[in-house]
């Protein structure tokens, strides 16, 4: 790398510049198929969501017609848990352990559209994307590029797209101190999703993975500019977009041990919220791990029972990681 230039760090700039690239991401038109799976979310929650987020592989390339099986991922943040489940023991489950997981799908002219969601409430939101959340969940996913097509009013909008800056600001916060040298923006961003799978029970490969700064990575480059100052970050950088920390504040205090152990509650508890969750389960390994698994009718009648075998066997097998 060249050589490194200080400049004054520029705090609230930088996360005005960082809100503004956030926005124009939350604005951005999505495909018919996206769309008509947020209308219909609308419909199923009648008036109680908040706002609703889309993300992941399905935003950066929509999906391309009826041989597309990929699932289109959408988190809706509501106000009142208990309306959004069905069931005491759900809206529980919701509050103890964000978020519940369900699943939707719709057949449409376009073919069968197939949709997982996540209802978060927005307290719990603003918990999950600080740098004060024990667990990553949340951030190292919002801190990718994210549309919302719907917020209750514009203040909501506001809100909703200034917990996604701060997500971005929190992944770097998290991760950039990890570093005892100069990084560059793929450096960071690849360890900030490598270390955030590495917390969960995730089926996905390292190229797989690596893959969510590659495919965006010019996008990437520009975040990390602003949400290390964001963050509160003192950086000297170098010509040729690398970064060394010279003064940073306490990082979250993040545990792999405890990232595990979360991410095995969340799959049992998946197996009780989510219509079809076995079979959900053992097709997502069988399509990013390439193993070949198999579930018993029993197992597939019983979810939440076998889950948590089902998780321990699977991860023995090295279907996740």
């Amino acid at each position: 790398m060249t050589a490194g230039r200080v400049q004054a760090p520029d705090h609230d700039g930088a996360r005005v510049a960082l809100l503004r690239l956030v926005e124009t991401e939350a604005e951005q038109r999505i495909g018919e198929a996206a769309m008509a799976i947020n209308q219909a979310l609308l419909a199923r929650f009648k008036g109680g969501a908040l706002a609703t987020l889309f993300y992941g592989s399905c935003l950066r390339t929509p999906t391309a017609g009826p041989g597309d099986d990929r699932i289109h991922d959408f988190y809706v943040v509501v106000d009142d848990l208990r309306a959004a489940n069905r069931g005491a023991l759900a809206a529980w489950g919701n509050r103890v352990l964000p978020p519940n997981v369900f699943r939707l799908e719709l057949t449409t002219d376009a073919g069968r559209l197939r949709c997982k969601y996540g209802v978060v409430g927005l307290a719990q939101l603003r918990h999950a994307v600080s740098t004060e959340a024990r667990d990553s969940y949340f951030w190292a996913r919002l801190c990718q590029p994210t549309a919302v097509p719907f917020a209750r009013g514009a203040a909501m909008r506001r809100e909703i797209v200034a917990l996604l800056a701060e997500a971005v600001a929190t992944a770097a916060a998290a991760t950039a101190p990890s570093f005892g040298r100069r990084f560059t923006p793929r450096e960071l961003w690849r360890r900030v999703f490598a270390d955030s799978y590495g917390r969960e029970l995730r089926p996905e490969s390292a190229e797989r993975v690596a893959s969510l700064h590659d495919l965006q990575a010019s996008r990437f480059t520009v975040v990390t500019r602003f949400a290390l100052d964001a963050a509160g970050f003192t950086v000297e950088r170098s010509d040729d977009d690398g970064f060394r920390l010279l003064s940073a504040p306490p990082p979250p205090r993040l545990s792999r041990a405890r990232g595990k152990l979360m991410s095995a509650l969340r799959l049992s508890k998946a197996a009780f919220t989510f219509e079809g969750g076995a079979d959900y389960l053992v097709w997502k390994i069988e399509r990013h791990a390439g193993k070949r698994l198999a579930i018993t009718p029993w197992q597939r009648r019983h979810p939440l029972l076998s889950a948590p075998l089902l998780a321990w066997r699977w991860w023995r097998s090295g279907a996740f990681r």
